[in-house]
């Protein structure tokens, strides 16, 4: 057991017995595939990894979470007081980061999901946690639910665990695309990440994911003290809207560049009008009427340019038509088409 979980007072009680961690393996790895077929998950490969972890039942304290992985030793412990359910959020969680698990020669762990692990720093860690937790209510089939949290009224899947990073992923799930974001936060690729630069740009990007992170940094500085920091609850609903206001600008400015025809300019026009079910705070409801009403100037602009570059297309055909009839007369006339 390393240093740090032994710091967090977790208590290893029994290991789980083969029988009981092989059936525990594959009633896991049957949610994971049955809730994502489309994404081609691994059944024997899920199997496989969670057979060859420890898994222990242990004392773990009640103000912490009540299953947790430790990659140093390859184990997982579940609290007691926990029933072992497949299809328990905190052992889904937890399984999803033994399953995104990267390391290198060394046996050093590099990357997990959208999380990059670097020798001087760690990017992405919240980002990551926020895109699990999204993955595992979506495989419970949790509905959104309203919660009040540090001043604000938002709706998320997880009203327990993670609801503003939650809230906030699914935004940006909706925009750059759910296959994406479940194929690298469990395959730990890159392909989110590329996907999302590409649609609200680089600087944004890296933007937002430190934004993640400085929303989970005030949280856990919350926790610490005895009462509420009303300075910390004003910053973490200060960067909430920050973040959101660079998804929208980022996505639908970038996304507006990127329209070729009418057809794509229309399915723009729905996202943009569709995000509105997205919006939870009065402040954003603001910006985004604004940003919406400016944002239809361009789509009318955009519209009259593909149909006057349709018009002269469809002026040009006539007057091509024109040309082959008046060369077809001439070609008969002059008895070229006698053959």
């Amino acid at each position: 057991m390393n240093k740090y979980f032994k710091q967090l007072n977790i208590k290893p009680l029994y290991k789980m017995n083969i029988k009981e961690q092989c059936l525990f393996a594959i009633e896991v790895a049957s949610i994971f595939t049955e809730s994502y077929p489309e994404y081609g998950l691994d059944y024997l490969k899920i199997v496989e990894q969670l057979q060859h972890i420890n898994i222990y039942i242990s004392d773990i304290p009640k103000d912490i979470s009540p299953v947790n992985y430790s990659y140093t030793d390859n184990s997982m412990y579940i609290s007691e007081s926990l029933k072992v359910n497949a299809n328990n959020e905190f052992i889904l969680h937890e399984v999803i980061h033994r399953m995104q698990e990267i390391k290198n020669k060394k046996n050093q762990l590099v990357k997990l999901g959208l999380c990059n692990i670097l020798e001087t720093k760690i990017e992405g860690l919240a980002l990551n946690e926020a895109a699990i937790q999204y993955i595992v209510k979506k495989m419970q089939k949790s509905e959104k639910e309203t919660v009040k949290i540090y001043g604000m009224n938002i709706s998320t899947i997880s009203k327990n665990y993670y609801p503003i990073i939650t809230n906030l992923i699914e935004k940006m799930s909706f925009l750059i695309g759910e296959g994406v974001l479940i194929d690298s936060t469990i395959n730990s690729n890159e392909e989110f990440k590329y996907k999302a630069i590409d649609c609200v740009g680089e600087n944004n990007f890296f933007e937002i994911q430190a934004n993640f992170d400085k929303i989970l940094e005030s949280k856990n500085e919350i926790l610490k003290k005895s009462k509420d920091d009303k300075s910390i609850i004003d910053n973490i609903k200060n960067i909430y809207i920050e973040t959101e206001k660079k998804i929208i600008t980022g996505y639908f400015d970038n996304a507006l560049k990127l329209i070729e025809n009418e057809e794509e300019l229309n399915q723009y026009s729905e996202k943009l009008l569709k995000y509105r079910e997205y919006i939870d705070l009065e402040e954003i409801q603001k910006m985004y009427a604004e940003y919406y009403d400016s944002k239809q100037d361009d789509i009318k602009n955009l519209k009259s340019k593909f149909q006057n570059k349709y018009l002269i297309v469809a002026n040009e055909n006539r007057v091509m038509q024109i040309f082959r009839n008046i060369k077809k007369y001439i070609k008969k006339a002059l008895g070229y088409d006698m053959a």
